[in-house]
């Protein structure tokens, strides 16, 4: 085995659900639905002890040292191996806080412990997608882990803007204003109710039909692309039957905004340029609108 490159490294992601403390607990324990590795155990609790692994590739032992229900879980990996270089993360926590917040619950969520210097920016990758993806669909949408196809699960792109105004407000933005926010003048067509149809055209570049599939005021929308032409890609098509997922969450004086782009993996040609652009698009454009009324267009 080389010679291996530790760092101490401490990473928190936090999210908020619209939803009971007891039941984004009830949904946090049960591992085997939503952490991405094979879960090998018995029913979470204090002292429990389980094994995450992925075929013959890695495996790590774990054990629950805090628990309390509604508001706190950590376990401590006890033993752990990557085969393919000796990768050993043992010593490492993984804990997770719940607060209340009005009717909603936020969820804090940090990874103490170890990991390889070269490894550092995919640790942010990995624990974004366990929490943001594979967590947040299992809380708010009921879908375990294998309701995803191997190639999309938690690969999809996603982000998630916090924004202090009315989940009305957002909701508005989205779908009366895509001009100012994505497409401009090459924006034509309707997209504010169910079925409605837009065209974002950008000649000799970008081509994309977008028609409403899902549509609930003020707590998400979901566009399906029904034809695409992304000439700068080998398969032109590539955008066509993915879909653009806009999912909001409540809280005090904020909301949430969760955006994802079913389809757009990263075995896709597509998808650095395109998720570059979405982070553009997303976390400052469509932003920028809903906030300050700053139209990007």
């Amino acid at each position: 085995m080389k010679d291996l490159n530790y760092i101490s490294t401490s990473y928190t992601v936090s999210i908020e659900f619209a939803k009971s403390t007891n039941s984004v607990f009830d949904h946090l324990i049960e591992l085997s639905k939503w952490w991405p590795e094979e879960f090998v155990g018995e029913k979470i609790n204090l002292h429990t002890e389980f094994i995450f692994k992925i075929g013959d590739e890695h495996f790590s032992k774990n054990k629950v040292v805090e628990f309390v229900p509604d508001k706190k879980l950590v376990w401590l990996t006890t033993e752990s191996n990557r085969n393919a270089d000796g990768y050993d993360w043992s010593g490492t926590k993984f804990i997770f806080e719940l607060t209340p917040t009005g009717d909603n619950t936020a969820l804090r969520f940090t990874y103490d412990g170890v990991v390889l210097e070269s490894e550092s920016e995919r640790l942010v990758q990995v624990c974004d997608m366990c929490i943001k993806e594979l967590l947040y669909n299992f809380v708010v949408n009921g879908k375990a882990k294998d309701d995803f196809t191997n190639s999309t699960m938690g690969k999809n792109y996603t982000t998630t803007i916090d924004v202090p105004t009315s989940a009305l407000e957002i909701f508005q933005r989205i779908t009366n204003d895509v001009a100012k926010w994505w497409g401009g003048k090459d924006f034509s067509g309707t997209s504010t109710n169910t079925n409605d149809e837009f065209i974002i055209n950008h000649p000799g570049a970008h081509y994309s039909k977008q028609k409403l599939i899902e549509v609930i005021p003020g707590k998400k929308v979901i566009w399906l692309v029904t034809a695409s032409k992304l000439s700068w890609l080998e398969n032109q098509g590539e955008w066509t039957n993915t879909k653009m997922v806009f999912e909001i969450c409540t809280k005090n004086n904020s909301c949430l905004l969760h955006f994802t782009h079913i389809g757009l993996v990263p075995d896709k040609e597509s998808f650095v340029r395109c998720s570059e652009g979405w982070d553009m698009v997303i976390t400052e454009w469509l932003y920028n609108l809903i906030l300050y009324d700053k139209a990007h267009f």
